[in-house]
């Protein structure tokens, strides 16, 4: 498989993932920050915790007609090999619109090459190969210049990952902006440019054996304002890609569960132990309504990149609870949603939220809703012996300053 990651994103992700501890020991930047939210202590706080720091080791649309199916015809032209669609998508329903700035998905196919006649250097040097083409549609109603990286796909987890090629593709096909750019000077897309065009992923036959049989995923980072993507326009999706029936049916299985982190990311295997849905619990504070819609405990089974990032469990099962929430905005200004200290209490235990296994639908409008999902970790001892929690909201980092003004949220949860 092929793997690039970016030094932005690695730096990126090292610096959002939390620990959580003893506030007596060393403890993360995010979770000294939470510290630092109250002044109260418990009889005893959880060890508990997912850290991961480790890792494993101008307009142009693709004009031509499909011939015998398959979407790009170039794919046959350029390898004078014989091509079958053998996975079709023609409703991946994929469209993302960050903040303006407009990425769908129309459809997507696998081929498979056979007897590639000329030299395929996409496949390793083989004659037989698989092509992942996606019809893609971009349109730029940001407002300004848009900065955006086509998305990569993510095979076992986040450190697995494929970016597209270009070697079977013809340059009017290729999605990118009109304006060339350089290495120390990128292009970008125009205000309200638009290009129709191909996305490809060209893979060996033993790179995709692989990568087939994987909960895959699309990986769609955020466009920005600026070179450096600092300026968020949106933020990054991941959203399931199957790339046969078989995957498609276990994804779609899948999806019974509250889509945190730990989905995304394919960080564990869940299985339900428990599902509190459509409570509509409503709590208000200083013009912010959080409304506690469901709870899933689930028991995990860590996949292999991220088995040493689970410490503190005393080699019990991992139990975690997701609690859906949904924020809505009553301020004046946007709220954004990503960093929230809450705590869940037992008469005998105190556990920190984990910023790192949580998702959001990002910042919320002014009279506008969004989605939240927060995330604890239990022994399995401690789920089983506990009926009564309580889940303690303490701080929403707003623009400047906490968006509760200083207000705890308390919701009561019983099993």
């Amino acid at each position: 498989m092929k793997k690039k990651i970016g030094l932005i994103s690695v730096i990126s992700t090292a610096l959002i993932l939390s620990a959580c501890g003893s506030h007596e020991g060393s403890q993360s930047i995010d979770t000294k920050k939470k510290a630092a939210t109250t002044t109260e202590s418990k009889e005893n706080e959880s060890k508990a915790s997912f850290s991961d720091t480790e890792g494993s080791n101008s307009s142009k649309s693709a004009e031509t007609e499909s011939i015998n199916g398959v979407l790009n015809p170039y794919i046959q032209e350029s390898t004078k090999g014989q091509t079958e669609v053998i996975f079709d998508n023609t409703n991946p329903n994929i469209n993302i619109d960050f903040d303006g700035f407009k990425f769908d998905v129309s459809q997507y196919q696998v081929v498979h090459v056979k007897n590639a006649q000329n030299e395929p250097y996409s496949f390793d040097g083989n004659k037989e190969g698989y092509v992942i083409t996606l019809k893609t549609s971009i349109n730029n109603k940001s407002g300004g210049k848009a900065y955006f990286n086509n998305p990569a796909l993510q095979g076992k987890d986040e450190y697995d990952t494929t970016e597209p090629d270009v070697s079977l593709l013809e340059e009017k096909d290729k999605v990118k902006p009109e304006k060339k750019g350089t290495p120390s000077d990128p292009a970008y897309y125009e205000k309200n440019e638009t290009k129709t065009g191909f996305i490809q992923y060209e893979l060996s036959k033993e790179e995709f054996d692989t990568l087939v049989k994987e909960k895959t995923k699309l990986v769609v980072s955020n466009a920005s304002k600026d070179s450096m993507m600092r300026q968020h326009l949106g933020e990054k999706q991941i959203i399931d890609f199957p790339l046969s029936g078989r995957s498609e049916s276990k994804q779609q299985a899948d999806s019974k569960f509250y889509q945190d982190q730990i989905n995304k990311k394919n960080i564990a295997e869940k299985q339900l132990l428990q599902l509190l849905d459509n409570l509509n619990e409503k709590k208000t504070e200083n013009n912010i309504d959080l409304t506690m819609n469901g709870l899933q405990f689930t028991k995990l089974t860590p996949t292999e990149s991220f088995k040493r990032s689970f410490t503190g469990f005393d080699n019990e099962d991992i139990v975690a609870l997701t609690v859906k929430i949904m924020v809505k905005n009553g301020q004046k200004e946007s709220l954004p949603i990503d960093q929230f200290s809450a705590f869940l209490d037992t008469d005998k235990m105190h556990y920190l939220n984990q910023d790192s296994l949580e998702s959001d639908s990002g910042k919320v409008e002014p009279g506008k809703t969004g989605e939240k999902y927060l995330v604890f970790l239990l022994k399995k001892s401690e789920y089983e012996k506990n009926n009564k929690f309580t889940l303690r909201i303490r701080h929403i980092q707003g623009n400047k300053i906490d968006a509760l003004n200083n207000k705890e949220v308390t919701f009561n949860i019983s099993k």
